[in-house]
């Protein structure tokens, strides 16, 4: 079942939930707005409820009887012709930044028009609690025992790419494991390959990947929408893999921070989301006019 961002839900979901009842209201400009929009929150809330959010969190939450919103424009210096917008949403509950982006560009040497229309996840970081004040951002607050019952509800809803995106997102995958296979690993591989392709969110241009039979964790992500032609015709994915025996450690401390390798408790999420949440999908190596470059 996909989840809508219908106006109609958007109404349900400002009544049921109450969100901004608690909200402050300092001047907002358009972008404001749209970050604190009710519908949008909650999506941005389960995206992180999935990937991110420690359980050992929740309690206090829990306790406090709110969840907590920080939003807020960001104003990079962007090249010229670039109309993209960019925001910011705290969690502080969580100790969580995400930042967002409403892309909104042309690739001249293309003559393409890359433009999302919404405000999408561009990455998430922890903080250290009291590290981060709420001045410059305006505050939402939601019910926790209603966002509680909205995340039970909905925690098996799944959204897979429809048969044509599913067909362009097998042979991404098909040419990134082919790719310099050799010089990572002893054998090429054959014959069927067999991964699991996480649930979408409508908040995150990303697809995750377990490539079972490689033994691989894959991150697809891109600048705008992964149905939009575009992505494919033009776009270059950004491919992050991890290799479960050789990427996965207990802590990043073990290696310096570096963002090559994941800890056991993100993989343990991405094989959660891929295989128990997930859509199994076949790779055929060596499948006509799919050639990895």
């Amino acid at each position: 079942m996909k989840r809508s961002h219908s106006l109609v839900l958007a109404l349900i979901g400002f009544m049921a939930l109450g969100l901004g009842s608690g909200s402050k209201t300092p001047p907002e400009n358009a972008t404001v707005q749209e970050l604190r929009n009710e519908t949008w929150l909650l999506e941005v809330l389960h995206y992180v409820f999935d990937w991110y959010v420690d359980e050992r969190d929740i309690p206090a939450v829990a306790k406090s009887g709110q969840v907590l919103f920080w939003v807020r424009e960001l104003n990079p210096k962007l090249d010229e012709g670039d109309h993209s917008r960019f925001g910011e949403v705290v969690l502080p509950q969580f100790s969580l930044r995400i930042k967002v982006k409403n892309a909104d560009y042309t690739v001249p040497e293309l003559g393409v028009k890359i433009k999302t229309g919404e405000f999408k996840v561009v990455s998430v970081e922890s903080f250290e609690r009291g590290e981060h004040g709420r001045k410059g951002f305006t505050e939402v607050r939601a019910d926790y025992a209603k966002i509680r019952e909205r995340l039970f509800r909905t925690r098996n809803q799944t959204s897979f790419p429809d048969a044509s995106l599913l067909e362009r997102m097998r042979l991404a995958l098909w040419e990134e494991i082919g790719k310099d296979y050799e010089d990572r690993h002893e054998k090429p591989p054959q014959g069927v390959q067999t991964a699991y392709l996480a649930s979408f969110s409508p908040v995150a241009n990303e697809a995750w990947v377990f490539w079972e039979t490689g033994r691989m964790i894959i991150r697809f992500a891109s600048d705008i929408d992964l149905d939009n032609p575009a992505v494919w015709e033009h776009e270059k994915l950004a491919v992050t893999d991890y290799h479960i025996d050789r990427h996965v450690v207990v802590t990043l401390d073990e290696v310096g921070g570096s963002n090559e390798f994941m800890t056991r408790n993100e993989a343990g999420r991405a094989l959660f989301n891929c295989v128990v949440l997930g859509k199994k999908v076949e790779v055929q190596f060596g499948a006509p006019g799919a050639a990895p470059r």
